[in-house]
């Protein structure tokens, strides 16, 4: 039978081969030649970046018909139009104006390069580039940088460059603005001067913005106002602008770690916590912002017992009243709750690489009295455990852990258990399958059946209760879990 299929395939390909062929021999042919441009020309001999120029040609072929018109805008070697035209017949002619922007990389006094390539039908092109106009920069002596309450000067401080700078500013350390060259009486943007040149955040870049007008009123402004932030920043006193390569930075004094904590300073919330008897706590914490530095000692108020409130994985403690923070210096969200007399840090939106979550049941504050207080949630700090990053792939967390067996199993043991799991973020999505991991002794195992890729307690870790320090190193897949109290 395989013989039989393989001689149906040959006796195929050799009908569509002779199909191919005759279909072939009976196309028209049309003798050599090529096409000709009869007149090709653009108008403009010098523009100004964000005009326009003005192609018209005609191209014609004495013995082949047309095929195809391709057309190409070059400028420092950077396309910035181009399209292809259909043409049929002996002859064609075609008329199209090309925006040449203002964007990054316009060098001044640029040649404008327009490419154009005429195809006959039987594959026989003819090209021609044509350097007619020279394109400019706009001058730009001065811009103005204009934010919702103020304005700012930045001056030409680099004319080979096109660096612009505004110094001696006092903003804070975020800030949103729009780049204009005119301003109106106010002080603020002249929308309506036709010589007005605006920036703004285009396609997250720096580009050109316009305003949409509608009879006499601006209806909106295209694009985004430009943001800077930097939150290790004191703030801003400084923006420079650099308008060859189209990008805008700002600097200014850097933050100084915080040698003290007041937390009795702290904003009051009113935040929810849910424990792993589904019970749901509502009551006021108290909560701040900081810079943090690693390595710094930092002396407390407003908290006492520093050895029971705060977490050993991001302070050392050295005497009653200081501690030294041994997390990444940077800025944290400080979170202390009163009833508890207990303080965590945390950088809420750090991800793996960076940081690694822990969530789960079992686990609680080190602090004594001991109590569980996670649940597979997020809403507090008692309910998850941000992990401090002590080497590259390497993460640690501090925690009392108690793992419980109910003696007569229902469908809801396993709030009592310890059962926790590594993510990537603080929320559910990428994580770290226990499965893959080596166990770090006979407390912890991953099963395969149920609760897949946590690292849950056996037997043996129920009779063991205490605070431990679980450590995690994603690059060898291997952990620790010590208990240390």
């Amino acid at each position: 039978m395989k013989k039989i299929f393989n001689k149906s395939i040959l006796g195929l390909l050799a009908v569509l081969l002779l199909v191919s062929c005759r279909q072939e021999e009976l196309r028209v042919r049309f003798p050599a030649s090529m096409p000709v441009f009869d007149s090709i020309s653009v108008a403009e001999n010098a523009i100004v970046y964000g005009d326009s120029i003005s192609l018209s040609l005609g191209v014609s072929d004495p013995l082949t018909p047309l095929s195809t018109l391709e057309i190409k805008v070059v400028v420092n070697d950077e396309i910035i139009a181009s399209e292809s035209i259909r043409t049929k017949g002996y002859s064609a002619a075609y008329t199209q104006r090309y925006g040449v922007p203002f964007v990054a990389h316009m060098p001044d006094g640029a040649e404008v390069e327009v490419h154009v390539s005429s195809i006959n039908i039987e594959g026989t092109k003819k090209d021609t580039v044509i350097f007619n106009t020279i394109a400019s920069r706009p001058p730009i002596p001065t811009i103005f940088m204009v934010t919702n309450t103020s304005t700012a000067e930045l001056k030409l401080v680099d004319a080979g460059n096109y660096i612009y700078e505004a110094t001696g500013l006092t903003f804070g350390n975020e800030i949103s603005f729009r780049l204009v060259t005119k301003v109106d009486r106010f002080k603020k943007p002249d929308w309506k001067n036709a010589e007005n040149i605006a920036f703004g955040w285009v396609n997250n870049g720096l580009g050109l913005v316009y305003p949409v007008i509608e009879g006499t009123s601006v209806k909106s402004i295209t694009g985004e106002m430009i943001t800077l932030s930097d939150p290790t920043l004191v703030g801003f006193n400084k923006v420079t602008l650099d308008l060859y390569n189209f990008t805008v930075k700002g600097d200014g004094d850097k933050l100084v770690p915080a040698t003290s904590m007041d937390v009795s300073t702290f904003g009051t919330v009113e935040l929810s916590s849910t424990n792993n008897l589904n019970v749901t706590t509502k009551e006021n914490w108290k909560k701040g912002q900081m810079y943090l530095g690693k390595g710094t000692v930092m002396t407390f108020s407003g908290i006492t017992d520093l050895s029971n409130s705060l977490t050993p994985d991001f302070f050392d403690v050295k005497t009653a009243t200081t501690a030294e923070f041994l997390g990444e210096t940077g800025i944290y969200t400080v979170y202390y709750l009163p009833r508890l007399n207990y303080l965590w840090v945390e950088q809420p939106t750090a991800v793996y690489p960076d940081a690694l979550w822990l969530c789960g049941v079992g686990f609680g504050p080190h602090k004594t009295p001991h109590e569980k207080s996670s649940s597979w949630n997020w809403n507090t700090p008692l309910e998850y455990k941000y992990c401090r990053k002590v080497a590259d792939g390497v993460y640690e967390a501090v925690f009392y852990a108690e793992h419980v067996i109910d003696p007569v199993p229902t469908a809801e043991s396993w709030r009592l258990t310890f059962s926790a799991k590594f993510f990537h973020q603080r929320n559910w999505g990428g994580e770290e399958d226990a499965r893959t991991y080596t166990m770090p002794n006979s407390l912890l195992f991953a099963p395969t059946d149920s609760d897949k890729g946590n690292f849950v307690g056996t037997a043996d870790f129920a009779a063991v209760p205490g605070v431990y320090r679980f450590t995690i190193n994603t690059k060898t897949k291997t952990t620790s879990f010590v208990k240390i109290n």
